[in-house]
């Protein structure tokens, strides 16, 4: 038993010799997880700050440009389930191009007039575009709206509609009189009593109106018109979308970082030394690691997408064109970042370390596992999401699918732009490293 517990420590030795040897792979390590708690507490701090709910994206079209409708668009804007567009210097064109255009998914019209209508105590005109796929944001625009049009108008509108409804079910005109009679009635007495109410409590006046927001809610003057792609597949949710995107752009990135490791595979075995010593040129070693891992990619992609049009039946071929273009771009930049990696690592453990690590991280702030498109991150938290990888790639299969876009429309060409852009600038890194440490050029 000695001699085995001995026997056991001096292997043990070795084994901590050998990971302490590859001091960049034992960091990486440590790194992974460090590196993944750092995301997640980064992405949750903004998405869900003091356990509130994510906001969703409104765009705005004031057309009445009035006191009124400024009003109402500074309560939007107060509003903690709604971030306002535009912002800054950015205009609000056409609501129905921002719509087929896949850059909104709800749109409120503030049509010329409607602080006129308030004044005169008449039922004002809003109009809400909205694409009926994406219900999540759907009960977040409605509760901003509801809070917002319910303290532009003090809860005086809430007579006026129920005496329109009244009248659309076809009640005689004196019914709907007293009735609205004895509904003014009630929500003076409950303005009155909470206004009191707040007034011995301390919290001020605005706490009343909050409450009647909270009992009114349903009662906002809007008209709602449904607009999407009419060739978006009826089985194909926004959630689907996004997991097939996210999860196909994910394990792309490991298969094809995988396929890149065989250059290291190859000076391991001494493979890479007998082919250097070749009478052919040097970098079509290089090429021909690139060209074999985007082939594979193509491969990996065809099958999970024939795989999922079969079980989801998501529609993912009406648009093979675009399909393709997409699918190539994407390869070609996930190709790149492989090839660098297994350029640049200088063992197996260091290429998986340094994978691994920046797969998660990017899958996490490029929105392959949860929609940070829904979470109001500031400035700089976007710009961190959006130099990622996975962002872009997310974005151009996001388009093709969700908003059934074409590879030539503007946005989908801004994402493929810069795949490219990646795909040529990690090639050439890798092309650089390759020639300094194994060509001596």
């Amino acid at each position: 038993m000695r001699r085995l517990l001995q026997t056991a420590l001096l292997l043990a030795g070795k084994d901590f010799r050998v990971f302490f040897r590859d001091r960049t792979g034992m960091l990486l390590g440590l790194a992974l997880p460090i590196g993944l708690v750092t995301v997640f507490g980064f992405i949750t701090q903004f998405a869900f700050r003091g356990g509130d709910m994510p906001r969703a994206e409104l765009w705005v079209v004031d057309e009445d440009r009035s006191e009124a409708s400024r009003l109402l668009v500074a309560e939007l804007e107060r509003s903690a389930t709604l971030r306002l567009r535009p912002e800054g210097d950015e205009e609000a064109h056409d609501a129905y191009e921002l719509m087929d255009d896949g850059e909104a998914h709800h749109v409120l019209v503030i049509a010329a007039g409607f602080g006129d209508r308030i004044g005169h105590g008449d039922v004002p005109e809003l109009t809400l575009l909205r694409d009926p796929g994406r219900t999540m944001e759907d009960r977040l625009v409605r509760i901003g709206l509801s809070q917002a049009v319910t303290t532009v108008t003090r809860g005086r509108l809430i007579p006026v509609l129920l005496g329109q409804r009244l009248r659309d079910v076809g009640l005689p005109e004196d019914v709907v009189a007293e009735v609205v009679q004895a509904q003014e009635a009630g929500r003076a007495a409950l303005e009155n009593y909470l206004a009191q109410a707040a007034g011995e409590g301390g919290s001020g006046g605005d706490t009343a109106a909050l409450d009647v927001q909270s009992v009114f809610s349903n009662l906002v003057p809007m008209t709602v018109v449904d607009r999407q792609p009419p060739e978006r597949p009826r089985m194909l949710t926004y959630t689907l979308a996004q997991s097939v995107s996210g999860i196909t752009v994910m394990m792309l990135m490991f298969g094809l970082v995988a396929c890149g490791g065989t250059l290291i595979l190859e000076r391991e075995q001494g493979t890479l030394p007998r082919l250097l010593s070749a009478a052919m040129p040097r970098d079509a070693i290089l090429v021909g690691k690139f060209l074999f891992a985007a082939a594979v990619g193509l491969f990996q992609l065809a099958l999970l997408f024939c795989w999922g049009e079969l079980l989801f039946d998501v529609g993912m071929f009406q648009r093979p064109a675009t399909l393709l273009v997409v699918s190539v771009s994407v390869t070609a930049a996930v190709t790149g970042f492989g090839v660098l990696i297994a350029a640049w690592a200088k063992t197996t453990k260091q290429a998986e370390g340094v994978s691994t690590l920046l797969i998660l991280v990017m899958s996490a702030l490029g929105g392959a596992w949860f929609p940070v498109q829904l979470f109001d991150l500031p400035v700089y938290a976007e710009i961190i999401t959006r130099s990622t990888l996975t962002w872009w790639a997310m974005s151009a299969y996001q388009q093709m699918l969700w908003d059934q876009a074409s590879w030539t429309a503007p946005s989908v060409l801004q994402a493929l732009a810069v795949l490219w852009a990646f795909a040529l600038a990690t090639s050439f890194l890798a092309w650089h490293l390759f020639r300094r440490r194994y060509t001596g050029g």
